[in-house]
């Protein structure tokens, strides 16, 4: 896999994405979601999102979750109003676009995800990136 572009529209998820099959086309991993949170947190570059299974909606991924959310499926990567990149720090109270990688084949750098404080073990840790793994987004140590 070539190594991914640290100039242009992407620059900014440099320290998070580290590589990918289709650079050129990165649009391609990504996909405009719906997050929905009842308090008002805010998601930052690398927040890890798992979804609502009864809603399928996007919420910060908290292991000990039981609505589905508890297993991480995308990242946080910024606004996703009309699928444009505006900010990538968003408080997502109400039902609120947001662009996410979801799906790969792509390698993120582990230092650069926002996991919940939930994943507080190295076991822990590693079933969510397994789980990330499972839809192409492999997470790896920074190089």
């Amino acid at each position: 896999m070539p190594v991914f572009a640290t100039e242009g529209q992407y620059s900014r998820f440099g320290s998070l994405v580290k590589m990918s099959d289709t650079p050129e086309r990165f649009e391609f991993h990504t996909d405009v979601v719906t997050a929905n949170e009842a308090g008002t947190p805010t998601y930052t570059l690398g927040t890890v999102l798992g979804k609502v299974t009864a809603t399928g909606k996007y919420i910060a991924c908290v292991r000990t979750a039981v609505d589905g959310s508890q297993t991480p499926a995308a990242i946080y990567l910024g606004d996703g109003k009309m699928g444009a990149i505006v900010d990538t720090t968003l408080v997502a109270a109400t039902d609120t676009p947001v662009l996410v990688l979801a799906r790969g084949k792509v390698i993120v750098s582990k230092e650069a995800l926002k996991l919940d404080a939930s994943f507080g073990t190295t076991p822990q840790k590693q079933a969510a990136y397994d789980s990330l793994k499972s839809v192409g987004i492999l997470v790896e140590a920074s190089f």
